[in-house]
């Protein structure tokens, strides 16, 4: 027999102890010494304290599939419901009563929030239903998801401060989004926002396009290495609508996206095309941008040269 363990940290419940289908969560609640000393023993590396909790799974001889299966439910949850929740220090537990703890990485980490995840006990039947559909999904093992889930679970774990420019989550975030949405190379932005909002079904496509086209911005100042301006700061006071919605969009995508590529792509380019007035605009303002006269005129010849009628 074997017993998987996690410290699970910011989680805000009703009850001392959540039980799911496959593991069970325990509190070390203020003043239980003998669970703290417990705490403490399994994840020695890492800061316990009263309020912590105790991922717990039991396995009969897998062992090799259970770090996947930590790191499987910390997504699951997550993407289960919006608010900050982390594992830390997985560690597993054999008969004889040693120890093998796993190195760490970028998942399985925890930072200061306001966010706290908030999970009752009324919810565990509800999540158990949640997660047994979701793995169900072809798209759990896709390509294109394991980069999704993968940048999603980085994000989550990073610390989101915009007083100290600590702005990466929103970064991670993208990046998943473009995983799910975005197999093509132009008009990212565009095609992001519009696909995404069609595949929820959003009741306030406008508002909930404008957020996402607010956040990209964000994202594009961070990563091109700009300053974070006023109005900018403004935007990212609306952090949890986006947060649910990538995690609308994540979920959505994993029960309705093909999970073929070729398949895929023609999906979302149903869902949204760029039409040939976009292009157009696209090109003629790149057209503008062109200082060097010959260099202009020789571009206006091969555009010509691509128009039937302009050469009768």
């Amino acid at each position: 027999m074997l017993n998987s363990f996690a410290l699970v940290k910011k989680l805000n419940s009703n009850s001392d102890q959540l039980i799911f289908n496959k593991f069970r969560l325990s509190k070390i609640s203020c003043g239980d010494n003998s669970t703290l000393k417990e705490a403490q023993r399994l994840f020695s590396k890492a800061w316990v304290s009263y309020g912590d909790w105790i991922y717990k799974r039991q396995y009969e001889d897998i062992e090799d599939r259970i770090p996947f299966d930590v790191e499987g439910t910390l997504l699951l949850l997550r993407l289960y419901k919006t608010g900050d929740l982390f594992f830390v220090q997985p560690c597993i537990e054999k008969a004889d009563g040693n120890l093998s703890c796993q190195l760490p990485y970028p998942v399985m980490v925890s930072t200061t929030t306001t966010q706290r995840y908030e999970l009752n006990i009324e919810e565990c039947s509800s999540f158990d239903a949640f997660a047994s559909e979701i793995v169900s999904q072809e798209n759990w093992s896709s390509t294109w998801f394991q980069t999704a889930r993968r940048f999603f679970l980085y994000g989550g774990g990073k610390e989101h401060n915009p007083a100290h420019d600590q702005l990466y989550r929103i970064v991670d975030y993208m990046t998943a989004l473009e995983a799910t949405l975005v197999p093509e190379s132009d008009f990212v932005g565009r095609r992001l926002r519009e696909r995404a909002v069609k595949l929820i079904n959003g009741i306030e496509l406008d508002a909930q396009k404008r957020l996402l086209r607010d956040f990209y911005g964000v994202r594009s100042t961070v990563v091109h290495g700009s300053k974070i301006d006023s109005k900018q700061r403004d935007i990212l006071k609306n952090i949890a609508d986006f947060e649910t919605i990538v995690r609308n969009v994540l979920v959505s995508a994993l029960r309705t996206i093909p999970s073929n590529d070729v398949d895929r792509q023609n999906f979302l380019e149903q869902l949204f095309p760029i039409c040939d007035q976009t292009r157009a605009e696209q090109v003629f303002n790149d057209f503008c941008k062109i200082k060097d006269k010959y260099e202009k005129e020789n571009c206006f010849k091969k555009i010509s040269k691509r128009i039937p009628y302009a050469n009768q």
